[in-house]
């Protein structure tokens, strides 16, 4: 039986880490390093890049798929910079950029203050400030705050160990054990909690698409709905199944989806 582990392994066989320093903060990357349209895969807020395995996997010989884990930074305009560094290290003039959840958010500002680097903007899973989620005691911004790195880290192992297992809890158990470490996450929620909402984009509506599940446990329906409203003329994609990680519960939906971004 293949564990998480060894596929974890296989992946970075064929797929070797890239690193590159930005203001004293290490970006780190997996490249498939195909001719096809070029495309950055960013993480949520649980894992390094490698959760995107599958996708790796699936489309690496088709598309050039960057995987991204980018440092404990919580200011979308730090990322944002950090994430403009890195294009121009790797040589890449434009690229689709796609992120999950708490990348989701921030990659809006990425739109915003470098429009001319989006081919396409795939915001996945994503809400548009903190209050679409401070319902959620999990992402209470007092209780996230006063909570430190440490425990909050100590508080999520526990939370996947003892949640059933499937492959996402066991590659998500592989990530918060050895992977990524208690800064790391604290600085993503702290930039899930404290996130206020990115201003209009100037991109062509064409260009952004919002893809949302119906059954993910983590955006509510109104952040969801509040979220497709603020861009009424792009395209949304709602997958009847994926939960909170459709790239890996609903993958051929969501490659079909990013498919499609590329080729806008």
């Amino acid at each position: 039986m293949t564990t998480s582990q060894d596929s974890l392994s296989h992946l970075e066989n064929r797929f070797p880490w890239r690193e590159v320093e930005v203001a004293g903060h290490a970006w780190r990357w997996l490249d498939t390093a195909s001719e096809g349209p070029a495309v950055i895969l960013l993480p949520g807020s649980v894992g390094d890049s490698a959760m995107y395995m599958n996708t790796l996997f699936s489309l690496g010989d088709r598309l050039r798929l960057i995987a991204l884990t980018y440092p404990a930074l919580s200011d979308p305009r730090e990322l944002t910079d950090g994430l403009n560094h890195v294009m121009d290290h790797l040589g890449l003039c434009q690229a689709t950029v796609v992120g999950s959840s708490f990348a989701a958010y921030w990659i809006q500002f990425f739109g915003l203050e470098h429009p001319d680097r989006v081919h396409a903007l795939m915001i996945c899973n994503g809400f548009t400030d903190g209050a679409d989620l401070a319902e959620n005691p999990l992402f209470d911004r007092d209780y996230v705050e006063n909570l430190g790195s440490r425990a909050l880290h100590q508080e999520w192992v526990g939370r996947v160990r003892e949640a059933p297992v499937t492959p996402l809890q066991q590659l998500q158990e592989v990530m918060l054990g050895s992977r990524q470490s208690p800064d790391n996450l604290y600085a993503r929620f702290l930039g899930v909690v404290r996130a206020q909402p990115c201003p209009a984009l100037g991109l062509d509506p064409s260009r952004i698409t919002i893809l949302d599940c119906e059954d993910d446990p983590l955006i509510p329906l109104a952040a969801r709905e509040r979220l497709r409203s603020r861009y009424p003329e792009s395209n949304h994609v709602t997958l009847d199944h994926g939960g909170h990680y459709p790239y890996f519960l609903n993958p051929h939906a969501y490659e079909a989806a990013l498919i499609r971004c590329t080729e806008t």
